[in-house]
């Protein structure tokens, strides 16, 4: 338990360390955002490249655990939907944000860091992989059933998603840290130090800016929702997670197994409001379920921690 509390005690220190800085309003609403795009746009990107390129596991393509992953993804996401829309009477569109709440983790900001404090610089790939293929099965579908029946405009939402996917910093830092690794390529020395000064940077200010994000007031009227998400989210989504990599025996790495049951226990990903922002509908609802489930994510990632160390 001792090993547990090592890890998370500083890592939600930072961030409710973010949240009180944000309610003293040390920071403004401006100073977040600057603070936030900081830990996304600089040192994100080299924490995860460097991170997978000093790895020393090179098998990138484990298929069977990306499938069995993808599985459970989809199967969250489209029982969520149908949920949504049977007890909420939901259209299309709030549907499928209802879903993508229900079945997105927060793995940029939250997700690898924790990943790699917990088990070490081996877990960037497989956190990695996990955030790339989630990210196009997610998103896809969001797009799908958010743009109603014309062709037209789901080609156009499609085309946002894929110009948003190849300018994410942290999904270009991953697919360059792969071919690195595919390839063999060595790193220039002074590149390198320049990259590791950044990465240092990245797990306290990743932290620190989701905790300055959290500053919000929970609407009462969501409540029944917020928790159905939250079971959703903390709770079904590890226990399919588990089931799959432990009931269906395979060769894949005990590591990677561990990665994927903790990144299953993460709270709704910041990517989520973006999304809701984007297509103007769930909003306040999706502010309100990151809030509550990164405060709840305390008990779920702790409980997951302590089984598997």
């Amino acid at each position: 338990m001792q090993t547990v509390l090592s890890i998370t005690i500083p890592f939600f220190s930072i961030i409710f360390l973010g949240t009180f800085f944000r309610a003293r309003k040390i920071f403004n609403e401006e100073a977040s955002r600057i603070i936030t795009k900081f830990a996304f746009f600089v040192t994100l990107p080299p924490y995860v490249f460097l991170n997978i390129v000093k790895s020393s596991d090179k098998n990138i393509f484990q298929w069977n655990f990306i499938i069995r992953f993808e599985i459970v993804t989809i199967l969250i996401i489209t029982f969520s939907f149908l949920f949504s829309k049977f007890l909420f009477q939901y259209n299309n569109r709030r549907a499928s944000l209802f879903s993508l709440n229900s079945s997105y983790p927060n793995y940029g900001f939250l997700g690898i860091p924790l990943c790699i404090l917990a088990f070490g610089n081996e877990a960037a790939i497989p956190i990695s992989m996990i955030l790339f293929a989630d990210t196009i099965v997610l998103l896809t579908f969001v797009t799908f059933f958010s743009s109603n029946t014309n062709e037209s405009k789901i080609y156009k939402n499609l085309f946002f998603i894929f110009m948003n996917m190849i300018k994410n910093p942290l999904l270009v830092a991953v697919l360059i840290g792969f071919i690195f690794i595919i390839f063999n390529i060595s790193l220039y020395p002074l590149i390198y130090k320049v990259l590791n000064i950044l990465s240092a940077a990245a797990p306290p200010t990743l932290l620190f800016a989701l905790g300055i994000m959290l500053w919000n007031k929970v609407d009462i009227e969501f409540v029944r929702l917020i928790t159905v998400i939250t079971i959703f989210r903390l709770i079904i989504h590890p226990l399919l997670i588990f089931s799959i990599f432990y009931y269906f025996p395979s060769s894949i790495s005990p590591l990677w197994i561990n990665v994927a049951v903790l990144s299953s226990c993460l709270p709704v990903a910041a990517t989520t409001f973006a999304m809701a922002g984007y297509y103007e509908t769930f909003i306040k609802e999706t502010s309100s379920s990151i809030l509550v489930t990164t405060i709840l994510s305390t008990i779920s990632v702790s409980i997951i921690l302590y089984l598997l160390l």
